[in-house]
C-alpha cells in the first residue's frame, strides 16, 4: 500500500488517472488500497478528508511585490 504523498505523485504522472472520472479513480484508489481520506476526497470531490490527514494547517504562499527605484 502506498501512502497518500506517494499515491498522488502516482496519479498526477499518469495520465489516464489524472484524467480519470472521479468514479474511476474512486475504483482505482480502491483496487489500489489507498488511504480512505484520499479515497473520499476523490469520492467526494472535498479536499477536507486530506486535510485531515495530511494536517489541518492551509499553507499560504507569500505573495511578493517587487518594485523597481
Amino acid at each position: 500500500m502506498l501512502d497518500t504523498i506517494e499515491m498522488l505523485e502516482v496519479i498526477g504522472s499518469d495520465a489516464s488517472l489524472r484524467y480519470a472520472s472521479a468514479v474511476e479513480l474512486t475504483n482505482a484508489l480502491e483496487q489500489a488500497e489507498a488511504t480512505e481520506a484520499l479515497t473520499a476526497a476523490v469520492a467526494s470531490g472535498d479536499s477536507t478528508h486530506l486535510l485531515r490527514e495530511l494536517g489541518s494547517k492551509r499553507m499560504y504562499l507569500p505573495q511578493v511585490i517587487q518594485s523597481y527605484s
